[in-house]
């Protein structure tokens, strides 16, 4: 019997809402660890939000209490971590994909983001969480940049901790218009108030789309880890290489139009990057991600999505542009004669990237990104008896060029099941869905635009 099959006729809620002591064996996967002893065929014991054991035979382990899954036929990989995730514009998927940069901004920031309120925020963090976690997604950093009032902070929040996702909340004040600019000083208040409790599933950090000295100072006078937009666009950026700010606990997006002496300080700052494949050809922020940059400098990248204006949150995209783009550059770069050309990525190091290089991204990767003892029960079950996966000779290989979130059976956070048998746990995505969709509607009424209007205004500036 396929696991897709024997899921569906298990009782859902004892994986999702089961005594929290109870063990989870999954039973005759191929487990690729990303981490020692590497791929592992055999079984996967889980307690409570940990792994237990990894190996042959763990049945003799477990008692009768147990949850055993009969996971032959599957792959499992760590949950994947999108390292950069504009999660209040759930709601607006799709709406533009033909966009550049400049309409991006001008349909968010300079349109939309006005008119949110703290209900909207709410209900797009939620349909981001739930297509993350449907793609195999089991963290995202929530760069927050539309943080209008306390109030939209507060959903955000609230509704991320409602999920069961795992996620970084990085606080960002809005672009454009009025707003309470209560940031960064209300990231006191939040620590204190959702951060204090002893939850570890989300945690804290302050978000920065134009990076400045005095906003890092601020962080550490007050000990907060950031992220940061960066890039040609920022002002200033090279100086913030030479301020002696940059450490651990920072997280770069994009980093495009560096220099060599730029990558250099990121590098021997112990700082994270993530690149963004989709987007940064999308958008036009560089052409292409500075992968061989990161690369010629030993920077282990994260991946990341950036938002769902265009395209739709998936991580396997991700992974497949990254290589793409990579291999493409590097034979470039080798066929024009440049020495020190970085050698070809394979599968296994784009999914790398999105499981070890996005666990440095959120500043968790004694807990996450691998599959070892001890760690978090974050998990991916990768269904192999579709008609994409099934007969690929790889096993990375089919995870990364054949995966999709059409095939990924099941997802585990924190030990508690999230998808099961290919369906969303404990989430009326049609009722979710119908929120959403009210939602993009007031919020075009308020604007005062159509989404044919967008459209029909995209197709004018390509045309001109």
């Amino acid at each position: 019997m396929s696991l897709r099959d024997q899921l569906a006729e298990r009782d859902r809620a004892v994986g999702s809402q089961g005594d929290a002591s109870r063990r989870m064996l999954l039973t005759g996967a191929t487990i690729v660890t990303m981490g020692p002893p590497g791929v592992v065929r055999g079984d996967l014991l889980l307690r409570s939000s940990t792994i237990e054991a990894i190996g042959p035979g763990l049945a003799d382990q477990v008692g009768q209490d147990a949850i055993v899954i009969d996971a032959s036929g599957t792959i499992i990989v760590p949950g994947l971590i999108d390292s950069h995730l504009h999660a209040w514009e759930g709601q607006l998927r799709g709406v533009a994909p033909d966009a550049d940069f400049g309409e991006y901004m001008s349909i968010t920031h300079g349109g939309l983001a006005l008119h949110y309120r703290p209900e909207d925020i709410a209900i797009a963090e939620l349909l981001s969480a739930a297509q993350a976690i449907n793609a195999g997604t089991t963290t995202f950093i929530d760069n927050s940049h539309n943080s209008r009032s306390r109030g939209h902070s507060d959903a955000a929040i609230e509704a991320l901790l409602s999920t069961g996702i795992r996620a970084v909340y990085a606080a960002g004040s809005a672009q454009v218009g009025d707003h309470e600019g209560q940031l960064p000083a209300d990231l006191l208040r939040l620590r204190e108030e959702y951060f204090s409790s002893g939850q570890d599933l989300v945690t804290l950090r302050m978000f920065n789309v134009m990076p400045s000295v005095e906003q890092w100072r601020f962080a550490d006078e007050h000990g907060f880890d950031l992220c940061a937009e960066m890039g040609f666009w920022v002002p200033d950026v090279e100086k913030l290489g030479e301020s002696g700010l940059m450490r651990p606990g920072h997280t770069y997006n994009h980093c495009s139009g560096f220099s060599d002496a730029m990558w250099g300080a990121i590098a021997d700052s112990g700082a994270a990057v993530n690149l963004v494949p989709r987007s940064d050809s999308q958008y036009g922020l560089g052409g292409f991600s500075p992968v061989l940059q990161a690369d010629r400098h030993g920077i282990q990248i994260g991946i990341s999505s950036d938002n769902e204006l265009s395209y739709a949150h998936d991580m396997f995209a991700e992974m497949r542009t990254l290589l793409t783009v990579q291999r493409g550059l590097s034979f470039a770069a080798e066929y024009g004669g440049e020495a020190d050309v970085p050698p070809r990525y394979g599968v296994e190091d784009v999914l790398r990237a999105a499981t070890v290089g996005g666990a440095l991204n959120t500043g968790r990767q004694a807990e996450i990104g691998t599959i070892e003892v001890g760690k978090k029960a974050d998990l991916v079950v990768i269904a192999l008896d579709q008609v994409t996966t099934r007969m690929f000779g790889s096993d990375i290989g089919a995870v990364v060029n054949c995966g999709s979130p059409a095939v990924v059976d099941t997802v585990i956070i924190d030990g508690k099941i999230r998808k099961w048998g290919g369906e969303l746990v404990g989430v009326d995505y049609d009722a979710l869905a119908r929120s959403g969709e009210a939602s993009r509607s007031h919020l075009l009424e308020r604007y005062g635009v159509t989404e044919d209007d967008i459209r029909a205004g995209l197709r004018v500036a390509a045309e001109s």
